[in-house]
């Protein structure tokens, strides 16, 4: 490797390679940005979408937007809805793109799964009784280790956003009393992606049907999960279980759908630490030490930005927004690459006119309605209308946006496709005419200086202005 191909990879490189495995070995190498997949944006007309397909199961609906609309594919992402019951698990599965995905409604649990993390959570018996039990193990010709232990699951709530990276495994499961509801946004378009800008889920257990397929083709009602198409005698011989496990592995008969009802007493509880309990040098998680943990596998995963007290922006007539980037969290840097923002608008209330500068931008409304002005290079004016609560609009780099709350207001969520998504505003405070000199202002406009001193001063805030009145009845 020449001294210039060296340069182009960053430290961490070395501290995440050389983990072997059983047949190999995990290397994820931070390299220099590389341009994200571009597809053609040529769009003349946006319009708000809602989910064109909607599949049953037995713990409810996954609801999937159409993600091969123009504008979808122009911002080289897919966007699916679950909404599960109490009691309900999200069968595990992993995807060919990483994905953000944000918690509108109720509370769960969320497991990520990565390869070469150690499983370092376990109960105090099964630790003090790990040890022994391997042994007898290696005794008695491989008898199963019969205590549980997992890697981290992560308590999930309203206004938490959670980074999947691609290709790790994952599930959602409902611990709350109400319904849990996520938006997954699935970025194709990253250049982790080596396939195309079809999102593909390949599914760890059950039957469920394909999402991504179109309607009507052969593939859309053949669920399968990726065990089905081994041999079942190599599986077998891989798992070290009888034939009959093997079977149920493969989902066969399987009629119950993507998400599933958990029927074990007590539902799905993972071990994990009890808050207030006494600390105890044998109850800490337990781990190895295969220097793996030390880097990705205890990189955060989740961050909430629906706290109020977490606000970046605030007019107390006019609403609050919060952003996540890579600073937040740091896996969003060179690994997912997408970042997100979620603004609450009081009644009457603007965002004030703006546009991304280096990232599309993926909006779903969370609550209320709000009127929505987009527009592109030629000044034409590309959507002109209300957005609602359930409904995505995608606003591509460099558009122009505004956004006027109803009367019940307004709050929505965007998800940028670039990991520091940076925006420039157009009015208020710090915008692109607070930067000019008065005099350029009324040269370009052909207006007096004292017109053009009330064009750059007379809106003072930075990015919501407030409505008539405050009302937090879209909270």
């Amino acid at each position: 490797m020449s001294g210039s191909s060296m340069g182009r990879i960053s430290p961490i490189c070395f501290s995440l390679c050389f983990i072997v495995l059983s047949y190999g070995c995990v290397c994820i190498a931070q390299q220099q940005q590389e341009p994200r997949q571009q597809n053609k944006c040529e769009i003349s007309r946006l319009s708000a979408q809602e989910p064109s397909k909607r599949i049953q199961s037995e713990a409810v609906v996954t609801e999937i937007f159409d993600h091969h609309n123009q504008q979808f594919h122009c911002a080289g992402v897919a966007v699916v809805r679950y909404i599960i019951t109490p009691r309900g698990l999200l069968l595990p599965s992993y995807l060919n793109a990483p994905q953000l995905v944000y918690f509108i409604q109720g509370r769960g649990l969320l497991g990520i799964m990565i390869s070469g993390c150690p499983e370092t959570f376990q109960s105090f018996q099964e630790s003090q009784q790990r040890g022994q039990e391997q042994r007898d193990q290696e005794e008695q010709g491989g008898q199963q280790f019969r205590g549980d232990q997992h890697q981290k699951i992560r308590e999930v709530e309203e206004g938490d956003v959670s980074v999947v990276p691609i290709g790790a495994g994952h599930f959602i499961y409902n611990n709350g009393n109400k319904r849990l509801i996520a938006v997954s946004v699935i970025d194709t378009g990253n250049d982790a992606n080596h396939l195309d800008f079809q999102p593909r889920r390949f599914y760890l257990s059950g039957s469920p049907q394909n999402e991504f397929q179109q309607q009507g083709s052969p593939e859309e009602s053949s669920g399968k999960n990726v065990f089905t198409g081994f041999d079942a005698e190599r599986l077998s011989e891989a798992f070290k279980v009888e034939a009959e496990l093997i079977r149920k592995l493969k989902g066969e008969n399987d009629r119950r759908g993507n998400i599933v009802r958990v029927e074990v007493e007590g539902g799905l509880q993972a071990v994990s630490p009890q808050r207030g309990q006494d600390e105890q040098p044998q109850d800490r998680p337990l781990a190895d030490g295969n220097g793996f943990e030390e880097t990705l596998c205890v990189l955060r995963l989740k961050h909430n930005i629906g706290d109020p007290t977490r606000a970046d922006f605030y007019t107390p007539l006019g609403g609050r927004s919060s952003a996540l980037t890579a600073f937040d969290l740091p896996i969003l840097k060179g690994i997912v690459k997408l970042s997100a923002r979620r603004a609450f608008l009081y009644k009457g209330a603007m965002l004030l006119p703006h546009y991304d500068m280096n990232a599309h931008s993926i909006i779903y409304a969370i609550r209320g309605i709000a009127n929505f002005q987009i527009v592109q290079n030629h000044g034409r004016t590309v959507f002109n209308d209300v957005v609602t609560a359930g409904q995505v609009i995608i606003v591509p780099q460099n558009f122009a946006l505004m956004v006027k709350a109803g009367d019940t207001g307004f709050e929505f969520v965007a998800i940028k496709t670039d990991e520091n998504g940076m925006i420039n505003t157009l009015a208020g405070n710090l915008s692109l005419l607070w930067a000019l000199p008065v005099k350029a202002i009324a040269t370009a406009y052909q207006i007096s200086e004292e017109q053009a001193k009330e064009l750059k001063f007379n809106r003072i805030e930075v990015a919501i202005a407030p409505g008539r009145f405050r009302t937090e009845s879209a909270n």
